[in-house]
């Protein structure tokens, strides 16, 4: 769309400049004097407009210097050499007219082009951020089953004061995959939410899965067993916390 009004922004400023020339009878004058060859009169052409838009100059020099050499308005009468001077003033005023039009439809154009580039970006950064969230969100079942070992073994070191050295190191080795895991989530902005055994239920964080009885140190409300972690990502959450709500019997 850029070259098509390009070029007829081109066109239309060429018969601009070119009705300019011929307008003014002194600089018609020393445009087509006879001391200047048709080498002359082209390289002067070229300076002048461009290379661009000299082919379209040079079929227009012809017929304008046909039509305004002396023989030709010879004997013409004054009401004729105004009927041509209208002509040419309509002419010039619809050149004009054109050149505005075809400005506008190019500044127009840009400002498309940049509202689409702006549109792709964003959309690009949207894709970005659903691609990551989508993946964390799947990860996240993986780092539940690493958290459910990982509570499983402390559970076991806590009865067994004295391991063996190669369970030791199995253990030692599930409890560090589970870190490398929330370090990698956290590195694409995936936090683990922090959640805590009678604190108060916040539904935006926490989802209930069950409730149990209420005591003197649970109160109706609060949380009384987590399953599941929250995470959050970038701010919002991703993931809400499983957990298990006090309530009165």
């Amino acid at each position: 769309m850029h070259s098509r009004v390009s070029c007829h922004l081109g066109a239309a400023l060429a018969r601009f400049h070119l009705h300019s020339y011929f307008h003014f009878p002194l600089l018609r004058l020393l445009f087509f004097s006879s001391e200047h060859t048709s080498e002359d009169l082209h390289e002067r052409m070229r300076r002048r407009f461009g290379d661009h838009v000299t082919s379209l100059l040079c079929s227009h020099c012809v017929a304008q210097r046909k039509c305004c050499s002396e023989e030709n308005t010879a004997g013409l009468s004054a009401a004729e050499l105004k009927g041509k001077y209208e002509v040419l003033r309509r002419e010039l005023h619809e050149n004009k007219r054109q050149i505005q039009q075809l400005q506008s439809e190019n500044l127009y154009a840009a400002a498309s082009c940049e509202n689409i580039r702006k549109k792709t970006r964003e959309q690009s950064k949207q894709a970005h951020n659903d691609a990551v969230r989508f993946f964390a969100r799947d990860m996240l079942d993986v780092c539940d089953a690493l958290q459910v070992v990982t509570r499983k073994v402390m559970e076991y070191t806590q009865r067994n004061s004295s391991i063996p050295k190669n369970e030791a190191s199995i253990l030692a080795g599930v409890m560090l995959t589970e870190e490398i895991a929330l370090k990698v989530l956290k590195r694409y902005g995936v936090t683990q939410i922090h959640t805590e055994i009678g604190a108060t239920f916040d539904e935006e964080q926490e989802e209930k899965l069950f409730t149990v009885p209420s005591t003197l140190s649970l109160k109706e409300g609060c949380v009384a067993e987590i399953v599941k972690s929250g995470f959050d990502m970038n701010g919002s959450v991703l993931r809400r916390a499983g957990v298990g709500l006090s309530e009165d019997p």
